[in-house]
């Protein structure tokens, strides 16, 4: 770990390249690159299917073709919103490979978070499903285009048919046409967008070289290699997901195993008879498996091990996996870092797992200072910044750009915590207010705005609540306007359905004040909600 702040670009840079964290590999060459040198290898396994790593290649290279065909460019964005399915997969992959920008949204978010990613990203093509829990994302997606006035070269659906959209080829086919190259290493080709301190998505931007130091260095801490096979629990359409199902296997040359979606016993039976040995994700995976190892469920084969990420980790559960088999660790890291920036090994003592979120990784930096920005003494809590060469090329938003890194390159990601002496990392807070539910986040405010704007409410506050399974939920805190008498929450749930916000989104946990806290200067003292009284309505005159 590096700690002199000032150190030039240029020398950072050259150091990142010297000891191989940057090469000019290209993320679009990497299925084709795997596929040259074993066509027959299995890549991964979906719902029975089985595809190798050289049908795989085949098939992304039609896809590739038809979207370029259709008229999909160079530096071009492709918006792919799909739950898991194989055609999330080979849409995101053919987008590399044709030097376009993969932009990979989570199913979940519906218009109100979909209208600003459009508005912002402008793609040339956009993949959705007909129907999603009652929901018809295709129509919503078409609603929006011709509010923004936006008009792709090219819809896919999947799932069904609908006037104007097209259909993703199925399979490998003939190509007569002359593929454009990958973008290069230090180009952007990944946009993901994540929540912030506002109710606007941040679209951060992340090159190919990012995306392969990230690799390098997950594959140090993990140990992993072409033996190693993955689960891939999380959404392909998240960062998590994607990288798990088919960019870190196709790294390893390994293979993966992809759910569609999350049913722990099934996921079970599938990690004892796929041999699966590494999963990453957040803690409702890893508190589900344990709950079942405990139960001595598949004596034979268990995952071996799991990287905690993206969400609260309470430590006990690390002690628990311990005891059925399962070296889990707690890690660091985020959208505008590739991935983890620090984690431990399974080799590290039980108690630097259960207490701190890992080691930081070979080549990045991240340091803790105070409110001027001062480095602090080790072991001190306080603001952290990281540097390095996994940090995003920027957000989407220069002004945001600039208001998060600043001119030596340091990325300031609105984390509290310390660094000790021997460089282990832990993570005590945010100054950044925003829910992490499962490892999806979310902004408190915007979730506050569409609440406020309820006739009965005076004033909202939302923060995170505990969640034994989720790591975090939803928790809301109203001052209902005068005269107004507490029904319980199914109204205002019913509100936000209207507002078409995320199902995640909406509260589980709700109070009714007095009074929501605030200092002197109007801030909402979050940290005091959980000690305020709810009002008790069953004693109130009506």
């Amino acid at each position: 770990m590096t700690t002199t702040s000032h150190l030039s670009a240029e020398y950072r840079y050259a150091t990142y390249r010297a000891t191989g964290l940057w090469t000019d590999e290209r993320i679009g060459d990497l299925v084709s690159a795997r596929a040259a040198q074993d066509p027959d290898r299995e890549l991964f396994c979906f719902e029975g299917r089985r595809v190798t790593y050289g049908e795989f290649d085949g098939w992304t290279r039609t896809v590739a073709a038809d979207l370029f065909r259709r008229g999909v460019r160079r530096h071009d964005r492709v918006l792919v919103q799909l739950p898991n399915s194989l055609e999330a997969l080979v849409l995101q992959v053919a987008a590399f490979r044709i030097g376009a920008v993969d932009v990979p949204i989570v199913p979940i978010y519906r218009e109100h978070e979909i209208r600003r990613i459009l508005a912002d990203c402008r793609p040339a093509a956009i993949a959705a499903i007909t129907e999603l829990h009652g929901r018809r994302p295709v129509e919503e997606i078409d609603g929006l285009l011709a509010e923004l006035d936006l008009e792709p070269v090219v819809r896919y659906v999947v799932g069904g048919s609908r006037d104007g959209w097209a259909h993703v080829p199925s399979g490998p086919g003939e190509i007569d046409t002359e593929l454009p190259e990958p973008l290069s290493a230090e180009e952007p080709a990944l946009l993901l967008y994540t929540s912030g301190t506002t109710s606007a998505p941040k679209g951060a931007l992340l090159s190919s070289r990012a995306l392969f130091a990230h690799m390098r260095n997950f594959q140090e801490v993990l140990e992993a290699g072409e033996q190693t096979v993955t689960m891939a629990a999380t959404p392909l359409s998240h960062l998590g997901g994607f990288v798990a199902g088919v960019v870190f296997p196709a790294f390893l040359g390994g293979r993966s195993v992809i759910v569609r979606g999350w049913q722990p016993d099934e996921a079970v039976r599938l990690i004892e008879q796929e041999r699966v040995s590494l999963m990453m994700g957040a803690t409702v995976f890893l508190s589900d498996l344990v709950e079942r190892y405990e139960r001595g469920i598949a004596a034979e084969h268990r995952l071996s091990v799991y990287a905690c990420a993206g969400a609260a980790i309470p430590a006990p559960l690390i002690e628990r996996a311990a005891e059925v088999g399962v070296s889990a660790f707690r890690a660091y890291g985020m959208t505008e870092t590739a991935g983890v920036c620090a984690g431990a090994s399974r080799h590290d003592p039980l108690g630097r797992r259960r207490e701190w979120d890992g080691r930081i990784l070979r080549g990045m930096e991240i340091q803790v200072v105070d409110e001027q920005r001062r480095l602090v003494a080790p072991g001190t809590v306080g603001e952290l910044r990281i540097r390095g060469p996994q940090l995003l090329s920027g957000y989407t938003d220069a002004e945001l750009t600039a208001a998060q890194i600043d001119g030596d390159g340091w990325f300031y990601p609105g984390d509290v915590g310390l660094v000790d002496d021997q460089g282990w990392v832990q993570m005590t807070g945010r100054s950044k207010d925003i829910i992490n539910r499962g490892g999806e986040k979310f902004s408190t405010m915007d979730i506050e705005l569409a609440i406020a704007s309820h006739p009965d409410v005076e004033n909202a506050a939302v923060t995170a609540v505990p969640d034994d399974r989720l790591g975090e939920g939803v928790g809301a805190w109203l001052v209902l306007r005068g005269g107004v008498q507490w029904q319980g929450p199914d109204q205002l749930i019913v509100h936000l359905e209207q507002q078409k916000l995320a199902k995640q989104k909406i509260p589980t946990h709700w109070h009714v004040v007095a009074a929501i806290p605030r200092s002197a200067t109007g801030k909402i003292q979050k940290h005091r909600l959980a000690e305020i009284e709810d009002i008790d309505y069953s004693t109130r005159t009506r």
